[in-house]
């Protein structure tokens, strides 16, 4: 059975948990505010916190110091003058994870990384070595994995509630405007100072809704859907390098099939889903924390309301430090499946091809400008529900693709047709 009990106050051998903070900008901002709920929870105490550029984010810097944390602007100095504090939190630029987590674990810290951990297969093997090496846990911000409508989702499957999975499909249609692409120098972009970024809807705004797509399709744990082959068309509406508009087919190890669908250029936000079809019955998870399931027993209906899920990904860790035994919603091992996806994806694309200007509508103006695809907005949900790639549907600036196939993939480079 599901178990709806409150979590208990939890620290490191019955203590309050030390933590670190390394950046403090953007989702960082959600982390500093999270450790201070946390403290004021007598669950943590933030011991330090590093930050190049404090004056860029004085509300945020005042509120830790006055929590008293000490500041830093060189994070391994950091890490080498606070050894007793038990995790480190990570919210830097994409590029800068796999160098901070591995520095954290080699230093003798637990880990707590923001989405994605890494951009290339390469870089997270490197990543999952040193973890291993170092026996440390390493907790991935993946925290759509934490709500209770999932985990539930997730229990119901490993109980044969649907059978055996087969088909699992994500979709996800939201809207952002071009205040949204020039809010950091990386947003949009393949490459960023000469680093891999893949910055578009699988890596980023809708990378929960894949992750837990072939969480889903690995019956709980996403290393058993490793991708097998990729199938994927990129596109953007938007003056960017990276997508806006994408579809993918994977076929898992685990035999089901995960098909994803997002788009930046829906004409409003709605919330993502899941639908899973399995031999037995059928499920439908949403981003508002709903799940209904259909089986012979005939069809459940829950709604768990909005929860705090980066405070439960944050608890989960403090619990799993405290008890090796118990399982991280998102280890770093498990998000593999993930990132190859998102690489084959880019190596089936081959292009990040352009919408051309008759398709899309642009909207608004200055920073709250945007493009939307009404076509797409239509009947994207229909393409999903027949599971059809967008050029397979017919839409008219759709082309098609090939399938990758992923057997022994261990290194992605940017495909040529990607290259400036």
């Amino acid at each position: 059975m599901y178990d709806d009990t409150p979590e208990e106050d939890t620290g490191v051998d019955g203590k309050r948990c030390k933590a670190l903070l390394i950046g403090i900008g953007g989702f960082g901002k959600i982390h500093a505010n999270m450790m201070k709920e946390l403290a004021g929870d007598s669950k943590l105490d933030i011991v330090a916190f590093a930050e190049i550029r404090p004056e860029a984010y004085p509300e945020t810097y005042a509120g830790l110091t006055a929590a008293g944390a000490a500041h830093y602007a060189d994070y391994e100095r950091m890490l080498a003058e606070h050894p007793e504090a038990d995790f480190a939190a990570i919210a830097t630029p994409i590029a800068a994870h796999k160098t901070m987590v591995i520095r954290a674990l080699r230093m003798g810290f637990h880990v707590l990384v923001e989405k994605p951990p890494a951009v290339t297969v390469q870089d997270l093997d490197e990543m999952i070595a040193v973890r291993r090496e170092s026996g440390k846990r390493c907790q991935v911000n993946f925290q759509n994995t934490s709500g209770r409508a999932f985990r539930h989702l997730l229990e119901r499957i490993g109980e044969g509630a649907l059978g055996t999975v087969k088909h699992v499909t994500g979709v996800g249609m939201w809207n952002r405007t071009r205040s949204y692409y020039e809010r950091t120098r990386w947003a949009g972009k393949l490459m960023c100072d000469g680093e891999y970024v893949l910055d578009g809807t699988i890596n980023n705004p809708l990378a929960h809704l894949l992750h837990n797509s072939l969480i889903v399709a690995g019956g709980g744990d996403a290393s058993r859907a490793a991708p097998v082959r990729v199938q994927a068309e990129l596109y953007h509406a938007n003056d960017i390098e990276g997508d806006d508009t994408s579809c993918v087919r994977i076929e898992t190890a685990s035999g089901a099939d995960v098909h994803f669908y997002g788009t930046m250029c829906h004409d409003n936000y709605e919330s993502p889903y899941i639908a899973v079809s399995g031999t037995e019955g059928e499920a439908l998870w949403d981003y508002q924390n709903n799940l209904t399931i259909r089986n012979r027993d005939g069809e459940t209906v829950l709604s768990f309301g909005q929860e705090e899920l980066v405070r439960n990904m944050y608890v989960n860790l403090i619990e799993a430090i405290r008890d090796d035994g118990l399982p991280l919603y998102a280890p770093l091992e498990h998000t593999r499946s993930f990132v190859a996806a998102s690489n084959g994806a880019f190596e089936s694309s081959g292009a990040i091809r352009a919408i051309p200007s008759p398709h899309y509508r642009q909207m608004g103006e200055g920073g709250g400008a945007s493009r939307h695809l009404p076509d797409l907005s239509e009947r994207m949900k229909d393409a999903a529900g027949k599971r059809l790639l967008f050029s397979e549907y017919g839409f008219p600036w759709a082309v098609p693709t090939k399938p990758f196939p992923m057997d022994g993939y261990v290194r992605f480079e940017l495909p040529a047709g990607m290259r400036t």
